[in-house]
């Protein structure tokens, strides 16, 4: 604690003055509080102060109150503490990271519109099922050596199998994920995974774009498929002939970039939040220790004459 104590010492009677006017020495120090003969001690200050005012007490501000305020509103508790500086830091802040959160977000599910409408319209899951349950009728892939070929398993008995039993049908490598199907896909969280995969798992989902499969002239419903290696199973992709598929990954990339920015700038607004209650606390506390004051006048002996003495006190 650091203390700072200015004295003003204004010598108002001196010599026959002081014998001359006892008036304005009486109503400086009136008798009936102060007795002069008390006054031989020098400089040394007697009785009490006949005028006293303190600040700092008064005028002392809660931090408790300052937080709160910062916590809802960065910057509102540095305003209440008098640092508007401060406050105006804190708010901009606050709308900067806002602003974010809300273009960022927008951009992101405008990205996200985008590549969904680019999967519809090239994507084809009719295409994509129908090679899966072809390869699954190869007695080259799969544990059980094909799907049987005969009338009680065809095409739409395959569909209605648990991928569980499909996956004995088919290449070990490249096929790994069941793809929903329209109705799982009201299911939100399957929607989002339909999306998901068809980008992803090239080797397994790369027969469904539209770039790639190939109805022969006169055969409907009978595909060939541009850059894949019919001893694999699943697609290869050869020379990366799926340029469709690389695309719509590339649109998916930028909407998940933009969603990632503003939940970075929720992040900022959450730190901005507790890092401006904090400082406006802390910056209260401090402000209380130290702001503290006294002014205060009172009457001494100096050369055996009395003399009115003005002080200032100030501590922090």
């Amino acid at each position: 604690m650091r203390k700072l104590i200015v004295t003003l010492v204004i010598l108002l009677f001196t010599g026959n003055l002081i014998a001359a006017d006892y008036n304005l020495n009486e109503r400086l120090f009136p008798p009936d509080e102060i007795s002069l003969g008390l006054l031989k001690s020098g400089l040394t200050p007697t009785g009490q102060p006949q005028f006293s005012a303190k600040t700092g007490d008064s005028d002392r501000l809660n931090p408790g109150k300052a937080l709160v305020l910062s916590a809802i509103i960065p910057g509102a508790g540095q305003r209440y503490a008098g640092q508007t500086w401060k406050g105006v830091l804190f708010l901009a802040v606050e709308i900067g990271a806002w602003y974010g959160v809300v273009h960022y977000y927008n951009e992101g599910q405008k990205k996200d519109d985008e590549f969904k409408a680019f999967a519809d319209e090239h994507f084809s899951e009719d295409v994509y099922r129908w090679q899966e349950f072809n390869v699954a009728r190869d007695p080259r892939f799969g544990s059980l050596q094909g799907y049987p070929d005969d009338a009680d398993h065809d095409f739409n008995s395959w569909t209605a199998l648990e991928w569980d039993e499909k996956i004995k049908y088919l290449p070990s490598g490249g096929f790994t994920h069941e793809l929903p199907t329209e109705e799982d896909r009201r299911n939100p969280t399957d929607f989002q995974q339909f999306y998901e995969m068809i980008g992803k798992y090239i080797h397994q989902f790369g027969f469904g774009w539209d770039d790639v499969y190939q109805e022969f002239a006169g055969s409907p419903g009978q595909y060939w498929f541009r850059g894949d290696l019919e001893d694999t199973g699943h697609y290869d992709n050869d020379l990366g002939i799926a340029a469709q598929s690389a695309d719509y990954m590339d649109m998916r990339h930028e909407s998940n970039k933009f969603l990632d920015y503003s939940a970075y700038a929720i992040q900022v607004v959450m730190l901005n939040h507790v890092a401006a209650a904090l400082e406006a606390s802390f910056s209260v506390r401090a402000m209380n220790r130290k702001a503290k004051a006294e002014v205060g006048f009172r009457q001494i002996n100096y050369n055996d004459r009395p003399v009115a003495v003005g002080g200032l006190n100030f501590t922090w």
